[in-house]
């Protein structure tokens, strides 16, 4: 009698044991400044495995430069889904590049992808004015050179209807498509997108970046 006492007592705190090991390591949504989602660990690692990737990725084109496959993640909550792939495609920064005003250059941008960057309003700001131009979808890129996490894109309180694809891409990949059309003074990229890299045949033919980690 007492030995089995003892042997339930044992499993009982085993069990206990087992499941604080999991909440210990388990991971966390971080809720950023502007409405965003970060999934991190314990350890402050990213956490994949609580994230929906999609396997999204969209390649660029032109100039070569640049030309390789950038992951990305589609927006939660607001924004549509890629009904068709978007092929040889213009890739072109909003003026101003926070499309947190109307977009100047909407003359360049209707019927392509808009590139802007994260702050100064809410996603979704973003998204309707690059949408009101004529973008196909928008790319939206980090602004913080010390987030390396992927991120969700959440919708503001406002309610309003965004009827284009909205995605974020990490600031690295951002800042160095930026400094090159800067630099080049092209003005845009051609991109195909998005990929699904699950297909054998695009995995055949992705082309990482060399400043990527995925």
């Amino acid at each position: 009698m007492i030995s089995s006492r003892i042997s339930l007592s044992l499993t009982f705190f085993l069990v206990l044991g087992v499941m604080a090991v999991q909440y210990i390591s388990s991971s966390h949504p971080k809720t950023n400044k502007d409405g965003s989602i970060s999934i991190v660990s314990q350890e402050g690692k990213l956490d994949t495995s609580e994230l929906d990737f999609e396997e999204l990725f969209f390649e660029i084109i032109h100039p070569k430069e640049i030309s390789y496959t950038f992951r990305i993640k589609l927006a939660k909550g607001f924004g549509s889904m890629f009904q068709k792939p978007l092929e040889n495609v213009n890739l072109v920064p909003t003026e101003p590049f926070n499309a947190c005003g109307p977009v100047f250059n909407s003359d360049k941008i209707k019927g392509h992808v808009a590139f802007s960057i994260r702050g100064d309003c809410s996603f979704t700001t973003k998204s309707v004015n690059s949408e009101n131009a004529g973008a196909s979808a928008i790319i939206i890129t980090d602004n913080d050179p010390l987030n390396e996490m992927m991120i969700d894109m959440i919708g503001d309180d406002t309610q309003r209807i965004v009827n284009i694809p909205s995605v974020y891409l990490p600031w690295k990949d951002g800042y160095m498509i930026k400094n090159t059309l800067d630099k080049t003074r092209l003005g845009y990229a051609v991109i195909n997108l998005p990929l699904n890299l699950t297909n054998s045949f695009h995995k055949n033919k992705r082309k990482r970046a060399p400043w990527t980690q995925w």
